[in-house]
């Protein structure tokens, strides 16, 4: 039989290597669970006096577990939202990568005037009601509740919508809000460089929805998410602008090269194109000159005149080819184009022409009807063998046969530069 001290040191010997035991089971654990491989669950059954520490430790491992998640989900977000180009994109991806972050139904997007006034919404993406917030909503910022957020830099937890309306009668934007179906919010300031750009609105239809958790995850994500809006906008802005130039560069370019009464080519644009077409391609060319156009601006005024010039370049447009063009030579001379065109069938373009004009009566600026004819001159060079203005010159000289002949008719300046009066 044992004596009382000799059972004590052996007892003693026995619990000293239990624990010696149990620590090293610990350490193992804790080993594995810091190299990442499966840890499994610490042993429930020890030393009474390791049991809180087991369950400690257990606690931890599943905090450290949520956090490496969460990590991992943040590091998504930032890469996926990040990589859009466009705000929408950018908003679009938010919408797509809080999922597992931040709960939400809703979620809104407005941006601060550039001297911190005004708040105008700019998107807004909703699994609730109609969204009853769109872009070009705005309110004042200064002297808002907003305000106030920004200066703290902190995101802003409503937790019950409904009873915060009851607070703040006069907050239409909460008002429209809960008319929509939501019943707790987060808003998020987005801030770069200390600058505020605008707020992040997210929307449950759940009261009590959010905490001081989603608070913190935003924050890890507020500066990113922040420099992507902010960088989208930028560029969104430059293109804008950019396109706005081309607009512009557009307008000049039509401006330099087109009349501006008839909108077609004027005499610079359409002789630089003859020059062009004729150095090396076969090419015609048909002057226009309507007939007794003084006697319109004396009888019937400037203003009759106008809109008969304008009458006229509709009525010969409409009668070419796509190919062909039409240019305002002079006063009331039009020139016509025709690359490629044979020159046989130069004559029954004319023709067709002149017959478009004469019928029907073109109304002038007061009402009246008026019958309008032209006359035309016809000139065809083959393959570059003609200068430009040689080939002008004989289209004139054709023109002058034509309205010396009698007005209303086509004249076609042969091969030979002589002149033969097209068949009617």
């Amino acid at each position: 039989m044992l004596t009382n001290g000799a059972y004590n040191m052996r007892h003693a010997s026995v619990s000293t290597n239990a624990l010696q035991n149990e620590v090293a089971e610990y350490e193992e654990w804790v080993r594995r669970l810091r190299t990442g491989k499966s840890a499994g669950h610490l042993p429930d059954d020890g030393l009474a006096t390791m049991a809180g520490l087991s369950r400690e430790l257990e606690l931890l491992a599943n905090d450290l577990t949520r956090r490496e998640e969460q990590a991992r989900q943040l590091l998504h977000v930032i890469e996926f939202v990040a990589s859009g180009f466009r705000v929408e994109d950018v908003l679009n991806r938010m919408f797509e990568g809080f999922r597992g972050l931040v709960p939400f139904d809703r979620i809104g997007c407005a941006f601060i005037s550039s001297d911190n006034s005004t708040l105008s919404a700019y998107w807004a993406r909703s699994e609730l009601g109609p969204i009853q917030i769109s872009h070009g909503y705005s309110q004042p910022l200064r002297g808002s509740s907003l305000e106030q957020i920004v200066k703290t830099g902190r995101p802003r937890i409503l937790n019950d919508l409904e009873g915060y309306l009851l607070e703040h009668p006069r907050s239409e934007a909460t008002r429209s809000i809960v008319r929509e179906g939501g019943r707790a919010s987060l808003t998020c300031p987005l801030i770069v460089d200390r600058r505020p750009i605008g707020f992040l609105f997210f929307t449950s239809r759940e009261k009590n929805t959010y905490s001081e958790r989603h608070q913190e995850i935003f924050l890890q994500l507020a500066n990113l998410v922040s420099i992507a809006l902010d960088k989208s906008r930028v560029f969104e802005e430059v293109m804008r602008r950019n396109k706005q130039l081309l607009d512009e560069s557009a307008k000049l370019e039509v401006a330099a090269t087109h009349d501006a009464l008839t909108g077609i080519l004027n005499r610079g644009a359409i002789l630089s194109a003859l020059d062009r077409i004729s150095s090396d391609a076969s090419v015609g060319v048909i002057m226009a000159d309507i007939d007794h156009f003084k006697a319109i601006n004396d009888t019937a005024g400037h203003a009759a005149g106008d809109e008969a010039l304008k009458e006229v370049a509709r009525r010969l447009q409409a009668e070419l080819r796509p190919t062909d063009l039409l240019g305002r030579y002079g006063g009331e001379e039009f020139l016509i184009v025709a690359p490629t065109a044979a020159e046989a069938t130069l004559g029954e373009t004319a023709e067709r022409l002149r017959a478009a004009l004469a019928a029907p009566p073109i109304t002038l600026a007061r009402g009246e009807a008026r019958n309008l004819t032209a006359s035309f001159g016809v000139a065809f060079s083959k393959n570059g063998s003609m200068a430009p203005r040689e080939l002008i010159a004989m289209a004139d000289s054709a023109l002058y046969a034509a309205k010396g002949g009698g007005r209303n008719k086509v004249v076609i300046a042969g091969p030979d530069q002589s002149r033969r009066e097209s068949p009617r």
